[in-house]
C-alpha cells in the first residue's frame, strides 16, 4: 500500500470520528445532558492533539 493513500484513508478515518463526536455535542446540547462540558472539552482537545502530532511527524521525518 502506498504512503500517500494509508494517509488519506487515515485522515478519512479520523474526520469521520470528529464529525461523531460533533454530532454528539449537538445531540447533548440539544438534549442539555451533564456531560456537555466533557464533549466540548474533546470537542476542543482532539484537533489539537492531532495537529501536534502532524507537527511532531514533521519534526522528526528523515526527508
Amino acid at each position: 500500500m502506498k504512503p500517500n493513500l494509508f494517509f488519506r484513508i487515515l485522515a478519512i478515518i479520523l474526520l469521520l470520528i470528529y464529525l461523531v463526536l460533533l454530532g454528539v455535542f449537538i445531540f447533548f446540547l440539544i438534549t442539555g445532558s451533564e456531560y456537555l462540558m466533557a464533549m466540548l472539552f474533546v470537542i476542543i482537545i482532539y484537533p489539537v492533539i492531532l495537529y501536534i502530532l502532524v507537527w511532531l511527524k514533521k519534526v522528526f521525518s528523515s526527508d
